[in-house]
């Protein structure tokens, strides 16, 4: 990653939204991972924190490299773990709802961050848009009862 910018900025509202996102969510899936009883369920929360923790170490590198005042990220991290527990009590399915719900706004964010990067960031942004795609292939898949919920998740992962 290249240093585009040169004096210590403000991040943009999408680049605090993104970033604050993929907080909330790895918070969210840590707390779910420890709250779930069933194994499977506990291992597809271990890896979707793995892919939120992946995706917010790329952002914070970014915002590291150009010079970009990190936001305190506090709330949406308690945020997140309360939420997680949520995961104990609910059914799947409402579940799964909820983070379709909640994914569907952040892919716009997503989206228009990578409609507005400049050329040398537009593989960032992308990896994020598809990050966020996975998710939800993950859960349009969770929510018939395929068997492979796991592999746009894994495919990053891997990345």
């Amino acid at each position: 990653m290249e240093c585009h910018q040169t004096d210590i900025e403000k991040p943009t509202k999408d680049l605090t939204i993104a970033l604050k996102s993929e907080v909330l969510g790895e918070a969210f899936f840590r707390s779910a991972y420890y709250s779930m009883l069933l194994l499977n369920r506990r291992h597809k929360a271990k890896m979707l924190w793995h892919l939120e923790a992946q995706t917010k170490t790329r952002i914070l590198e970014y915002f590291e490299i150009n010079s970009i005042e990190i936001p305190k990220l506090r709330w949406a991290v308690a945020r997140g773990s309360v939420l997680g527990v949520f995961c104990l009590v609910a059914p799947w399915y409402v579940v799964l709802k909820v983070i379709l719900k909640e994914t569907e706004y952040y892919q716009e964010v997503f989206r228009r961050l990578e409609e507005q990067a400049i050329k040398q960031d537009k593989e960032l942004f992308g990896y994020i848009v598809a990050h966020e795609a996975a998710i939800r292939r993950f859960v349009s898949i969770e929510l018939v009862g395929g068997n492979n919920s796991l592999d746009p998740i894994e495919a990053l992962l891997n990345n």
